[in-house]
């Protein structure tokens, strides 16, 4: 075959003379500028004045110029006026302990700090609805020559701190197509958004790939670590995401009381935080457990589609019930309460069960698959088992997005009480089994 067979007729190459590719973008876009190139002016404008800022004061300052600039240029391109929001109210806290002290600032950026542009040469016609949102809490540290590459929605609570050169990656430069430089003439803006819950924390010199679409509750992703899957809350990870120790008492803490950033930087005794949430769990983990409910049925079904190797996710679940039986491989939960996460994180350390994650954000919507869902290329992705209880006054997940989150071949097992009411289902999803677990009915499918 011909190698001109393989080329794109669609795509032009033209030798041109060096230019500044954004002023060049900015004066072809008459008669005012794409609303990509001026989003990306703006950024660079910002990255450019961030490398000057040097004490406290003006890390604070320069925070305030960067929620100035972004809300102007949300007015400019006729955007929401919370399409882009950095919250930088509250007063410096000098907090005193011991015998020595240290400052907390409103949402600041260190010297070097940054939001970088997207590549606007790639995507000049986006309209201007569709460029990202940022969404920043109070208290936010944005440590010396961090960086959020900006592709993507950025959702950071309060009292994040991204460490001293640490990295958000919000974009993708594919390595199954064109090799090299060639790479990065994609689109970013396709790529998930990435929220990280309050209290999160990103260490020195790690990066955050594209794929991590959440940092979960006051988790900890440890120092020069590569991620590029989500991280359950109140868990510390290393590199590849890999869980070294769950953090339970937090999560007990943070579900049991509403806490101001005020009141957290109180908290020095976390010890006995700790003797607290050991003594409610001991009180309440065996009713939790359910030991008296037969599961013989479930666990022999169960046994058919997990393994070592096998991910398996659980919604919605009301108890520890399940938990043993379905973490004999990787297995995620998602949940809309907190209730019962500390539990589940103190079996899993009890356990040594190092590979369960626990995300607390779940919608009707979109569930979460083994890293951010369909954002992946050329891999098999997806859960070998899907488990979806029944919790009363929320919303039910519709069946077509449960069975995207499966494998072909995967299983999927809901409460009854999830079906439609007309008994309609993807037609790609075979019932298999009816179960009877305490006293609930179930049905299982088959992903063809």
């Amino acid at each position: 075959m011909n190698k001109s067979a393989y080329f794109d007729v669609h795509t032009t190459i033209e030798r041109v003379s060096t230019v500044n590719l954004l002023e060049k973008l900015a004066e072809a876009s008459d008669p005012k500028p794409y609303p990509i190139v001026r989003y990306a002016q703006v950024l660079k404008e910002l990255r450019k004045r961030s490398a000057t800022t040097g004490n406290e004061q003006q890390q604070i300052e320069f925070g305030r110029l960067v929620a100035n600039s972004l809300r102007e240029l949300a007015a400019e391109l006729g955007l929401p006026e919370n399409h882009f929001s950095v919250d930088t109210s509250g007063d410096p806290l000098l907090v005193r302990e011991g015998t020595g002290q240290h400052w907390i600032l409103p949402t600041h950026f260190e010297g070097g700090a940054y939001f970088s542009a997207p590549h606007a040469d790639h995507q000049y016609a986006l309209p201007a609805a569709q460029i990202p949102r940022i969404d920043i809490g109070r208290y936010v540290r944005f440590g010396k020559g961090s960086g959020i590459n900006a592709g993507g929605d950025i959702t950071i609570g309060d009292g994040a701190w991204l460490s001293p050169g640490s990295l958000l990656l919000r974009q993708d430069h594919s390595a199954y197509g064109r090799p090299s430089i060639g790479a990065r003439t994609v689109s970013m803006t396709h790529q998930p958004g990435v929220v990280l819950r309050d209290y999160a924390w990103v260490g020195r010199d790690a990066m955050v790939g594209w794929n991590a679409d959440y940092l979960g509750l006051a988790s900890v992703v440890g120092t020069r670590s590569f991620i590029n899957g989500w991280v359950g809350d109140y868990s510390i990870v290393g590199d590849h995401g890999r869980i070294l120790q769950y953090q339970p008492f937090k999560a007990f803490l943070f579900g049991r009381y509403d806490l101001t950033v005020e009141e957290v930087l109180r908290i020095s005794d976390w010890g006995r935080v700790d003797e607290d949430w050991l003594r409610v769990h001991g009180e309440e983990r065996d009713a939790l457990l359910d030991a008296g409910t037969d599961l013989s049925e479930l666990a022999d079904l169960v046994r058919e589609v997990t393994h070592p190797r096998s991910r398996a996710l659980l919604l919605k679940p009301d108890s520890l019930r399940l938990v043993p039986l379905l973490a004999q491989g990787r297995l995620d939960i998602a949940t809309h309460s907190p209730d019962l996460t500390p539990h589940v994180l103190q079996w899993a350390g009890d356990h040594k069960a190092l590979r369960i994650r626990v995300r607390s954000d779940l919608t009707s919507t979109e569930l979460p698959f083994e890293t951010a869902g369909t954002f992946h290329y050329n891999k098999r992705i997806g859960y070998d088992l899907a488990v979806s209880e029944h919790a009363p006054d929320t919303p039910v997940v519709p069946l077509a997005e449960l069975e995207r989150t499966l494998l072909q071949g995967g299983v999927l097992i809901t409460d009854v009480r999830n079906l439609p009411a007309g008994g309609e289902r993807p037609d790609n999803l075979v019932e298999t089994h009816e179960l009877l677990l305490g006293g609930r009915q179930y049905k299982a499918f088959k992903k063809k």
